[in-house]
């Protein structure tokens, strides 16, 4: 039994996916609670309105099937929205109960549909993610004349994240498609109300994606996606997360290496603030004890930092379990002449255990950590998605030296606070 796992059903990364395409629709095929509790956990991080439509399962479905529920669902979302995109996304019972949505969708011509599985009894959100990434380009993806842009599949991320890492392509000068662009729900209040959020990645951008150079991927978080586009030709760059220093010269020197584009000096005075903000708060956070959770490669990333930072991780959590966490996470134990305990596959009242006989001084994660956190009487540096206790949240970012910026200045802060 788990008791309060920080992990999300596997179709809410699909749904994270899809609204990062401009004029896509997401439609869940099963229950209406489905969808409420997906669009209840989104519009209390993003603070915005969001589109999911529903197939609307009921008793009768799940005995019958829920087909007719699915063609009219597809009927009714392109004549009000005309949407240019609509995401097909199974959830538990429309994959228990063996629905055959591939069979449905051939006899949908009018409007360009895809079909994502995501049985949420199996994985997590990040899992749903990457699903999502390689079922929209293996559908929508034709070969053609190539180009020079680079695919950045950027995982479940903040608004904030992706545009620090338009804002370093653009630096750069690199041509770039983003897979997908979430910055859609993070868009100006103006009049008239735009019929769909404005966002960089269009449908088209990702029928071109087999023809790019290469495609940036980090860690499981789309690596399914590359992997299929590598077919095409288009090589497969799969990186950790661009987290703090190191982590961020690797996306960097690889985005250099790939488009041939050089490095400007902006892009190194925005690092040189990061290690001059921790050279500053070396007194306040050397040798401070902290505990990280969340999905295993932002977990991984985020460890990495905090040593570099002069922090001690005594403890790192995620609730999935991979191939890849353990061997990182003795990687950095070993760099850093560290002992960390490690949790995979785990929930938080596991982490609390451990914090209640191992005290830290602070604990990284999403807004679920706050329980510990009040507990135990310590400062929670909220990261990632979702934050649904904070507003504003969504637009700071933690990829890229902007980021790791804002990261050392939290953590320094928290800990003086706590003090």
């Amino acid at each position: 039994m788990k008791v309060n796992p920080p992990k999300m059903c596997q179709f809410l990364g699909a749904v994270f996916a899809t609204l990062g395409i401009y004029r896509a629709i997401p439609l869940v095929h099963g229950s209406q609670g489905c969808v409420n509790y997906v669009k209840h956990l989104l519009t209390q991080h993003f603070r915005e309105p969001v589109d999911i439509a529903t197939t609307g399962f009921h008793e009768m479905s799940a005995i019958h099937g829920g087909i007719d529920n699915l063609t009219r669902a597809i009927e009714n979302v392109a004549h009000r929205k005309q949407p240019d995109l609509i995401a097909v996304i199974t959830t538990c019972l429309s994959e228990t109960i063996g629905e055959n949505i591939y069979a449905a969708l051939k006899k949908i011509n009018e409007i360009e549909a895809v079909a994502i599985n995501t049985p949420s009894y199996v994985g997590a959100h990040v899992i749903g993610y990457d699903n999502a990434i390689k079922s929209i380009v293996a559908a929508l993806g034709r070969q053609g004349e190539r180009t020079d842009k680079i695919n950045i599949i950027t995982g479940i991320v903040n608004p904030g994240d992706v545009r620090e890492i338009k804002h370093i392509c653009r630096e750069m000068g690199v041509d770039y498609t983003l897979l997908t662009d979430i910055t859609s729900l993070d868009r100006p209040l103006r009049l008239p109300k735009e019929k769909f959020p404005k966002c960089e990645t269009s449908v088209d951008d990702i029928r071109n994606t087999p023809n790019s150079k290469a495609t940036i991927s980090f860690g499981i978080e789309g690596i399914s996606g590359a992997e299929y586009l590598t077919n095409f030709g288009v090589e497969s760059y799969n990186l950790r997360f661009p987290i703090g220093i190191r982590n961020t010269e690797s996306f960097i020197a690889t985005l250099s290496e790939i488009s041939g584009e050089s490095i400007p000096d902006s892009i190194w005075d925005a690092r040189d603030y990061v290690i001059d903000a921790m050279v500053d708060a070396n007194s306040v956070l050397r040798n401070k004890k902290v505990a990280i959770f969340g999905d295993p490669d932002k977990v991984i990333a985020l460890t990495d930092f905090a040593f570099e930072m002069g922090l001690r991780v005594t403890a790192v959590l995620t609730p999935l379990k991979t191939r890849h966490f353990v061997p990182e996470i003795e990687r950095i134990a070993d760099e850093n002449d560290a002992k960390i305990a490690v949790f995979e596959d785990a929930d938080l009242y596991q982490l609390h255990k451990f914090i209640r006989s191992n005290p830290v001084d602070l604990l990284i994660g999403d807004y679920r950590g706050r329980y510990i956190a009040n507990e135990e009487g310590i400062p929670l540096l909220r990261v990632g998605f979702p934050v649904a206790d904070r507003y504003g949240y969504h637009r700071k970012p933690m990829l890229g030296f902007g980021g790791a910026l804002r990261i050392v200045d939290d953590v320094t802060n928290l800990l003086v606070e706590g003090r």
